[in-house]
């Protein structure tokens, strides 16, 4: 069942067109899917096999970098090699407190939250991820800044920018399983780390305000980033920063580029 879902879910990605409003014309919603071969896919089918986990389309995709997993994916295959798991994670926003304590091997942490329902993404200072089972019991933490660095080096931010905060949980058990469970999850890492540029130099975040690294990254075409850069580009004082603000909207230039918006 779950092949007949890859399938189905490959002849979609191949074929679904989007209605492009500023060219009045329908289009391949993932050009890139069509230029990938049929052994391209069937090795992406391939390594979904090896991680043991069942494609459903939703916590496991494909994109032009390869198989892609979500949080919860992880949180599967933790689950697949110690069912008796017991995983908790949450992100941190301004107003909560957050603490934790470990002794003799025991995780203890509280987590108050100032306002459960007025969460909003730019709130976010960080997050934590507690995972108990058979081996011990780990918490892993991770600020916001730590949380930038890696969508910094991201080869897409489509889905940073439409998940941000399920990509910051993401973030955040990778990194715990990285720590503590390496042996389980490295050839699932091998594969997820293509969605990364690890060798990338990015500006630090802290250096450009994040309101200017936000509209780079929401451009939806040359037009808007284009209008971004001549806009921006005059309020930088140093050449530093001149070369960072550029590096960000050339990066973004070949996103668009490879989404088919370049001459949008």
């Amino acid at each position: 069942m779950s092949r007949e879902i890859f399938d189905k879910y490959v002849g979609d990605l191949r074929t679904k067109q989007k209605f492009n409003k500023q060219s009045g014309k329908w289009e391949l919603a993932n050009p890139w899917a069509a230029k990938k071969s049929p052994e391209w896919f069937e090795d992406c089918w391939n390594k979904i096999k090896v991680s043991g986990l069942t494609f459903d389309g939703k916590h496991i995709t494909l994109n032009e970098n390869g198989v892609s997993f979500d949080y919860v994916a992880y949180k599967n295959k933790m689950l697949l090699a110690y069912p008796e798991s017991k995983i908790d994670d949450g992100l941190v926003y301004k107003g909560d407190v957050f603490s934790f304590s470990k002794e003799n091997g025991v995780v203890s942490y509280s987590h108050q939250m100032a306002d459960p329902f007025g969460h909003k993404e730019e709130d976010i200072i960080g997050g934590y991820c507690i995972i108990k089972n058979k081996r011990g019991e780990f918490i892993t933490t991770l600020s916001r800044d730590e949380i930038n660095k890696a969508r910094r080096v991201a080869k897409t931010q489509t889905i940073w920018q439409s998940w941000f905060a399920e990509m910051c949980k993401k973030t955040i058990i990778k990194k715990a399983v990285k720590f503590h469970f390496d042996d389980i999850y490295s050839e699932m890492e091998d594969e997820d780390n293509k969605n990364y540029d690890l060798d990338k130099s990015l500006p630090p975040a802290d250096e450009l305000p994040e309101a200017v690294i936000n509209a780079i990254n929401a451009a939806e075409d040359m037009k808007t980033l284009t209008a971004i850069f001549n806009r921006e580009y005059k309020n930088f004082k140093t050449a530093a920063m001149k070369e960072q603000f550029t590096k960000c909207c050339t990066i973004r230039k070949l996103e668009l580029k490879g989404q088919g918006n370049a001459n949008s």
